[in-house]
């Protein structure tokens, strides 16, 4: 086996090669990457990401995993607010 080498940064360049039977992959991780505003490299990267967390995860779904998320970054930009324990107040007419 081959061994990496390192760049300068520190990170190891990885080939992904996509064969004639992944075109529809290809083009599905090149759509979502230009949706959500990353490089196909970045998307490539959170799809492996959410992947992972998902097969170690079986039991929630990928929506519920995608909120935790979204969540951890909210509290870590600052945007959390404690829960306030108690009756939940009726709604007024």
């Amino acid at each position: 086996m081959a061994k990496a080498k390192k760049t300068a940064a520190g990170v190891l360049p990885v080939s992904v090669r996509f064969g004639r039977n992944d075109q529809a992959l290809y083009t599905m991780l090149i759509t979502r990457a230009r949706a959500t505003k990353r490089s196909l490299s970045d998307q490539i990267k959170y799809a492996a990401y959410l992947g992972t967390i998902a097969a170690d995860n079986p039991d929630l779904p990928l929506s519920f995993i995608e909120g935790i998320l979204e969540a951890r970054e909210e509290l870590r930009a600052g945007l959390g607010q404690p829960y306030q324990w108690g009756v939940l107040e009726a709604a007024k007419s």
